[in-house]
């Protein structure tokens, strides 16, 4: 029986069993034991969990060591009631259960009767007893009322200690193009993202399942929507063995649920640039600030299902609906840009086909620096539409006391654009959603959660050339000869003078669809919580390329003016490929209280990730024999697997927690965890579907003329040599990366209300990915250029982390955090050549974070002065961090064989300070350019890799709001947010090219570096004010 085969047949008895014994997904789970007032066990106790927002209870038993366990539960407010033979009830004040949670609450019963109550204290924050993971859970509290850009929640995430943003650098270096966030010095592409239980890694713009799903605009409301957000957890290291496929951070959201109540809001948030201040370089070039325009506006609704005398699902049936649309005219900022000069453009030795090619370029700016060098400079700056249409509806049902159900469907399609030169770039999103969820309670000790999750995503880019700036439009593909297919990809790129500009058009469509079923068993026997689950995951990635693709290189104007391009490198390629990736883990868990102060969490997961296989034509051909005899090396077979499967990715996990002072609110916690993480490499294997044998071609000249000679007499050859395509071939033995992570830490109560963790977090990367290029053809004269992913590159983690968290008490909640760490590697992402140890890209050594909100205290003086300062509240998010390393880049070069466009390193010159300080430059400081020097023709340079440093950033978001109750159950809330409140300039990119004209200074701000598309909505751009209106019922 195949592999497939074997995985279907898995996959069909799990979903028979899960419906047959179903469950929602594992949210959250509550444990404890039951003893009497000498310390001895009670078995047979009822414990009762009632639900205190939806009247659903669930019932066990505690077993012969007087446990209990009660897991799958929703993250809710909740009262537990135990009641035993001879003791008198005993009833807990309402336990706030959070996503992901592993909650302790034990009984001591008092003798006498049943009809009597003893309260038990359960208020307050519930510190982690059960496990050695850090994490940190941001509560439905802080996501209401925190000022949050483009209402997308990337700004809770970094509350979390040993979270950074990617670099701002990855303009130049393509360095976190991968994801957002790099957690405890993990890849940006390490990271796993779960929505109600089901994987929402399904971004369509990297479709390999290694990217979180996100809108046109990079925000988040394709996760969910934050008025549909009941509260997320991030899981940041050393969890548990339930966790996995990635070894970055873990990040669990929970959407909400109907309540046994009806309850709904109507809102719109309002921006208009009227109120804003004018990004740095706007005012640097002099030129007028672009319109801001925002409509932020929706609803939610939720409540029983009930039908008027036919049906009453009070405690039983529940939905809730939520729709956000946002429209918006997004302001790009002013940048600088390269542009044929006038005397280039009007030189009479131009040749007559090259004028439209420099006339599609905008005119330079008036006034602007002219570099004699056949370029000039262009203030770009413009105003683009984007939208978004987030709905999201659930639906829950209590079967009985032992059995829930719950599905959830959303539906968000987005657009944007953006704008580089004469080239309006728009771009469409869609994301189709579909989760079920069960959980039963098979009998007091034994619970089963199921879940099923299916997602349609897609992703569409086109390129369209207009008369922006003066531009005249042309069809760049007719004018370099690449009109020969309905979407080309033609592109010119001018090097002059230490400048570089480009226009190029590569429009692409690619279609995602991702199944993903998971299964846990959880089973209560004496002292033990044994789990045990599995997790399968299939995805099927249809990508639509540009093809054919013309792209003409010039270096200076002399070869414009002979039409002689330094190169010109033509490619067809198959215009449809697919993808497919399958992914199965399983693991096994023991959560064992050794003693009351003592827990240990045991555990292994098994990662399988087999060779991706095509649904269109066949597998990429790779190579059958070894780089080590590059004269031996052969075309292999056709549907050789591009690497054996692995079969054995064992990866144990183990975590401590005892608790040295069990005083209520003043507990006393160590932990300790460590482990094995396992990543997938998808991203790296799927790029060979792009460019194989059979399926792409090229042809690459020097001294090239326009339009590109004879590019319809290109075509695809099986036969040798393969010199006119680039082969990616995996190291056949291909493994899996992994990271060995370790951590320790110490929690300390500080009251009933918050808590003070100091951790120490360390990390391991091995085996990571990387990307080797090689050039054979000398060697073999059957091959040109061969690149090759295969293991080897290492990183290394430390860092000291502080955490303070304190849950709503006197009107006031907080959660701050501080890391001190340090990130090294060979390699930062997969593309990059590890040739050198050095800083990572995402290294920043101090970082702070702090969020609070403060509810005025209510006072009476009088119905005047009441109504004026009552019922405020002030909410605050403060980020403050050190800079990114820069890593110094030489002159561009060109492969041969590729047209690829590179950058080696540089010489370090010895005496010269690395840094100048002039006020006249962007941030006041620029790296020095004469501390470098270019190294000799191929020679990578004797500078460290990224030991230079960028810009830090400070950022202080505020928000005022006022609550007016309007009736016993309808309020109005008016909210005023401002983001970067103090206008603190901070930069982004550093133009790291040493021979360019603007090496070392900053070329844009922070949002500006962070994305191409919701620069609004990035941290560091300049003031931005919101306006919010609220009903809410």
């Amino acid at each position: 029986m195949t592999m497939t085969r074997q995985l279907r047949v898995l996959l069909v008895s799990i979903f028979i069993f899960g419906l047959g014994s179903a469950a929602l997904a594992q949210n959250t789970q509550l444990q404890g034991e039951v003893s009497d007032s000498s310390g001895a066990v009670i078995p047979k106790a009822l414990v009762r969990v009632v639900d205190q927002r939806t009247g659903t209870e669930r019932k066990v038993e505690t077993n012969g060591s007087g446990r209990y366990i009660v897991p799958g539960l929703d993250p809710s407010l909740y009262k537990v009631f135990v009641q035993a033979e001879g003791f008198s009830t005993a009833a807990s004040t309402p336990i706030t259960l959070n996503v992901g949670q592993s909650a302790v609450l034990d009984f001591k019963m008092q003798i006498g009767q049943a009809t009597q109550s003893v309260t038990v204290d359960a208020s307050g924050l519930q510190i982690n007893t059960t496990d050695g993971s850090v994490g940190t859970v941001v509560g439905g509290d802080f996501v209401a009322n925190l000022p949050l850009n483009g209402r997308s929640f990337q700004d809770l995430i970094l509350l979390t200690p040993g979270v950074v943003t990617q670099t701002p650098q990855n303009t130049v270096a393509g360095v976190g193009t991968g994801g957002d966030f790099s957690v405890n010095g993990q890849r940006t592409e390490s990271n796993s993202y779960i929505v109600d239980g089901v994987s929402a890694n399904t971004s369509a713009s990297v479709p390999s399942g290694v990217v979180q799903s996100s809108t046109a605009l990079g925000t988040t409301q394709s996760l969910v929507s934050v008025d549909a957000l009941q509260e997320f957890r991030v899981n940041s290291s050393t969890y548990s063995a339930e966790y996995g496929r990635t070894p970055g951070g873990q990040f669990s959201f929970i959407t909400r649920s109907g309540t046994d109540d009806f309850h709904g809001s109507i809102f719109d948030y309002l921006r208009n640039n009227f109120f804003d201040a004018n990004n740095w370089f706007t005012d640097y070039y002099h030129t007028k600030a672009p319109a801001l325009r925002q409509n932020d506006f929706g609803g939610t609704l939720g409540g029983p299902i009930t039908i008027p005398a036919l049906y009453d699902g009070r405690d039983k049936s529940f939905f809730f609906v939520s729709y956000e649309g946002l429209r918006l005219t997004q302001p790009q900022p002013a940048v600088l840009k390269y542009v044929p000069d006038l005397a280039l453009r009007q030189n009479p030795m131009l040749p007559a086909v090259m004028r439209p090619i420099l006339n599609a370029f905008p005119l330079p700016t008036s006034g602007g620096m002219d570099y004699s060098s056949g370029l000039a400079q262009f203030i770009q700056s413009d105003s683009l539409p984007s939208q978004i249409d987030s709905t999201s509806i659930r639906l829950d049902q209590a079967v009985s006391s032992r059995m829930r159900l719950f599905f959830r469907f959303s539906d968000v399609p987005s657009s944007s654009s953006a704008r580089n030169l004469s080239i309006y770039n728009p771009t469409t999103s869609g994301n189709h959603t579909y989760t079920l969820g069960a959980t039963n309670q098979l009998n007091t000790n034994v619970t089963n959660e199921f879940r099923l999750g299916y997602v349609d995503s897609n992703n569409g880019t086109k390129y369209i050339m207009d008369n922006f700036g003066g531009a005249q439009s042309t069809d760049l593909a007719a004018d370099l000869g690449a009109n020969i297919s309905p979407n080309p990809g033609p592109g010119v790129a001018l090097s002059l003078g230490g400048n570089y500009t480009a226009l190029q058009l590569a429009p692409t469509r690619i279609q995602m669809h991702q199944w993903n079923v998971t299964d846990t068993l959880s089973w209560l026997l004496g002292r033990h919580t044994f789990k045990f689950g599995i997790d399968y995951r299939y995805i099927d990635s249809l990508n639509v390329a540009a093809t054919p693709s013309v792209f003409y290189l010039y270096t200076n104007a002399s070869q414009l003016l002979s039409n002689s391009a330094l190169s010109g490198t033509g490619t067809i390629t198959k215009p449809n490929t697919e993808p497919r990736f399958r992914e199965f883990s399983g693991f096994a868990q023991d959560e064992w209280r050794v003693r009351s102060p003592l827990s240990l969490s045991l555990g292994v997961r098994w990662d399988v990730n087999p060779s991706p296989s095509s649904g269109i034509g066949p597998l990429p051909y790779t190579l059958s024999g070894s780089l080590s005899d590059p004269a031996g090396l052969s075309l292999a077979p056709e549907n050789t697997a591009l690497y054996k499967t692995t079969w054995y990715n064992f990866a144990p996990r183990l975590g401590v927690a005892w608790t040295a002072n069990n005083n209520p609110g003043y507990q006393t916690v160590f932990r300790a965890g460590g482990g094995v993480f396992f990543d997938t490499g998808n991203q790296s294997v799927a790029a060979g579907f792009t460019q194989s044998p059979g399926n792409f071609t090229s042809k690459a000249l020097q001294n090239a003329p326009l339009p590109f000679p004879n590019l319809a007499s290109l075509t695809f050859s099986l036969a040798p040599p393969y010199t006119s395509t680039v082969i990616y071939a995996p190291y056949p033995h291909l493994q899996l990366p992994y990271t060995l992570e370790w951590s320790s830490a110490v929690e300390q109560g500080l009251g009933q209300a918050q808590t003070l963790t100091i951790s120490y977090v360390a990390a391991n990367g091995r085996r990571l990915l990387q990307e080797n290029e090689f050039s054979i053809h000398a060697l073999n004269p059957n091959f040109g250029t061969i690149i090759q992913y295969t293991n080897g590159p290492t990183s290394n983690y430390q860092s000291l982390q502080t955490k303070f968290q304190r849950s709503v008490a006197h009107g006031v909640q907080a959660l701050v955090a501080y890391t001190w760490s340090h990130s090294l590697d060979y390699g930062s992402n997969f593309t990059t050549l590890p040739l050198q140890r050095g800083n990572s890209d995402f290294d920043v050594r101090n970082n702070f974070t702090a969020g609070a909100t403060w509810e005025t205290p209510i006072v009476h003086r009088g119905m005047i002065i009441d109504a004026l300062i009552n019922e405020w509240a002030i909410d605050g998010h403060l980020i403050s961090r050190s800079g990114f390393p820069v890593n110094i880049l030489g002159s561009a070069a060109v492969d041969a064989a590729t047209g690829t466009i590179y950058y080696p390193g540089v010489n370090l010159v010895p005496n010269q300070p690395l840094y100048l300080h002039i006020t006249s430059i962007p941030g006041g400081r620029e790296i020095n350019k004469a501390a470098f020097t270019l190294p000799a023709t191929g020679s990578i340079g004797t500078a460290p890799r990224n030991f230079v440093r960028g810009f830090g950033a400070t950022q202080m978001n505020i928000a005022v709001k006022r609550e007016f109750r309007l009736h016993d159950n309808l309020n109005l809330q008016f909210r005023a947010e401002s983001f970067n409140s103090l206008n603190h300039p901070n930069f982004g990119t550093i133009d790291s090219v040493l021979t360019d004209t603007t090496f070392g200074q900053a070329t844009n701000t922070l949002n500006q570096g962070l994305a191409t598309t919701s620069l609004l909505y990035q941290m560091g751009g300049p003031r931005s004010m919101q306006f919010a209106l609220k009903l809410q019922f």
